[in-house]
């Protein structure tokens, strides 16, 4: 059976994606499993305001026992496993072994961009988890509005780890019976042979035809200069999703992201799914 995992520090963002798991787990039957990770800090959770045996213990067992209990009225998963886990270390990497040894699917996210949480550890470390994480890992925000009907942006440029995603976002699509919007970004870059960029946008086209029976849309734009041009033209095509990918390799003076995915992490009011690639 499927996996996701939700790392959880208390804030709202986090408690928000415990809702947006459990929403995703129950659609494509999924195990559900909560962690936390310890760092030393105390935290004192909006929902334990109104809980006052929460706040007589104000102990992270607690804390987790309380969204267990919370999300077990809303999963609906026959047969599923919902629990949690409490580990001790460094966030990424505890959340990212986590991941690896459950084979985990999906990991959901709450992130806290530049809202001024800085000191709770998703929001800061999200960019870095993204980047380490085996598996792909979606980020949301507790402002968001999880509509109906959901569209999947997914973004083709010269670079061929847009492409190499294509298979692990349609499968996300496909799961949630999302419609993906290819959107070809055309550069002006020199070296660029002109319609290099429609080529890969009709490959990409023949790949969902032939493996998928997923509606899609095809457009092409000029290249965003930063990710609110991105996040603009998600808005103006009515986008649910926003895919990207992020490159593992081992070369350290390779970028790992398109130069303004971290940007679009801490601005996007969209969930943004961040798929890894390997060399």
């Amino acid at each position: 059976m499927k996996r996701i995992l939700v790392p959880i520090d208390f804030s709202e963002d986090s408690v928000f994606a415990v809702d947006v798991a459990i929403m995703l787990a129950n659609f494509i039957q999924a195990d559900l499993r909560l962690m936390h990770v310890r760092t030393g800090r105390r935290y004192h959770p909006q929902f334990a305001q109104n809980n006052p045996q929460l706040m007589l213990t104000d102990v992270d067992t607690s804390f987790m026992e309380y969204l267990i209990n919370r999300a077990k009225e809303k999963y609906k998963v026959q047969n599923g496993e919902l629990d949690f886990k409490i580990r001790e270390g460094n966030v990424v990497r505890e959340i990212s072994n986590q991941a690896h040894y459950d084979d985990t699917n999906l990991i959901v996210v709450g992130t806290h961009g530049v809202s001024g949480f800085e000191d709770r550890w998703v929001g800061s470390n999200a960019y870095r988890l993204v980047a380490n994480a085996p598996c792909p890992v979606l980020t949301v925000r507790s402002e968001m509005k999880m509509k109906k009907d959901q569209k999947v942006l997914m973004v083709i440029d010269s670079d061929k780890v847009s492409r190499r995603i294509v298979p692990q976002v349609a499968g996300f699509a496909k799961l949630l019976n999302a419609k993906v919007l290819i959107a070809g970004v055309n550069t002006k870059s020199k070296w660029l042979i002109p319609g290099r960029i429609n080529s890969y946008v009709h490959q990409v086209e023949r790949f969902l035809r032939k493996n998928t029976d997923l509606e899609f849309d095809v457009m092409f734009l000029e290249k965003s200069k930063n990710a609110r041009d991105l996040l603009e033209y998600a808005h103006q095509q009515n986008v649910t999703f926003i895919a990207l990918p992020v490159r593992k390799t081992i070369n350290p003076f390779e970028s790992l992201f398109y130069p303004y995915a971290n940007e679009l992490l801490n601005l996007s009011d969209l969930p943004v799914l961040v798929v890894p690639e390997r060399e």
